[in-house]
């Protein structure tokens, strides 16, 4: 009954794209939380997916992470660093990261999705929205959070601080020759394409789903586990990875 509910989700999802509409948002990149130093690499690497070199320091929130890079966007391995210091106004935050962490154990969403701003992105949503800022963010910015503070175990979906997109940044790199190696994949994969993720209950998504499934930008349903479900290029080379059980994470390219 669960999945049914979030049918409809699809269907208009997939009438707004043959209508040819400019979606609000734009997909930026995806995360998944996983343990101290993520170690959950090895089986992305295992894949033929290059993880990029440079350790990402969230200053102030107590995390860091490593990326899986791709011409526009990217797959964010998000993990508490006990080297990295947190604000006291982000202890909260904190703490989450490390429950989601803990995901199995404690039930909190290990996934998240980040949206970049459009020309078409409204000045408000048809729901709340609240901002963090950390010392990690460019001066002046913030995320907006779409998921509220009140269901702390849903997953996350927010809207990009970065004045440029990871789109953008990524296209750039690529056309550099002594900088582009980190999007070579040996397997071959180059853009991310679609994304699907699947939630023990409905509950698991907040109310912002609704409306990012309308646009046609992400499908959600109920299953029986958290997984997020990766579509690289359209699929053009009919290969699927399965990453679990070291990640709840599936990828077709």
């Amino acid at each position: 009954m669960e999945a049914s509910r979030l049918a409809p989700f699809a269907l208009v999802a997939a009438s707004l794209a043959c209508a040819g509409k400019a979606p609000p948002l734009r997909l930026d990149h995806t995360w998944i939380v996983v343990t101290t130093g993520a170690p959950e690499r090895r089986v992305l690497e295992a894949a033929g997916f290059r993880v990029a070199p440079t350790l990402n320091r969230h200053d102030g929130q107590g995390t860091a992470s490593v990326t899986v890079e791709f011409l526009n966007g990217f797959v964010e391995l998000i993990y508490p660093d006990p080297e990295v210091p947190v604000s006291p106004a982000l202890q909260a935050g904190a703490e989450k990261f490390r429950l989601k962490s803990g995901w199995r154990e404690t039930g909190y969403s290990p996934l998240g999705i980040v949206f970049a701003r459009t020309p078409e992105t409204p000045k408000e949503f048809p729901f709340t929205t609240w901002r963090i800022s950390a010392a990690w963010m460019e001066p002046g910015t913030f995320i907006e959070m779409m998921t509220p503070k009140e269901t702390p175990k849903a997953m996350s979906l927010s809207i990009s601080s970065h004045s440029v997109s990871a789109r953008e940044t990524n296209e750039a790199l690529a056309r550099d020759p002594a900088r582009n190696a980190i999007f070579l994949h040996p397997n071959g994969a180059r853009r991310l394409t679609g994304l699907q993720v699947q939630a023990p209950t409905v509950d698991g998504f907040p109310p912002a789903a609704s409306y990012i499934a309308e646009q046609g930008l992400v499908t959600f349903e109920a299953g029986s586990q958290w997984l997020l479900d990766v579509t690289l290029d359209n699929d053009a080379q009919g290969r699927t990875v399965d990453c679990r059980p070291d990640l709840p994470l599936v990828i077709h390219y």
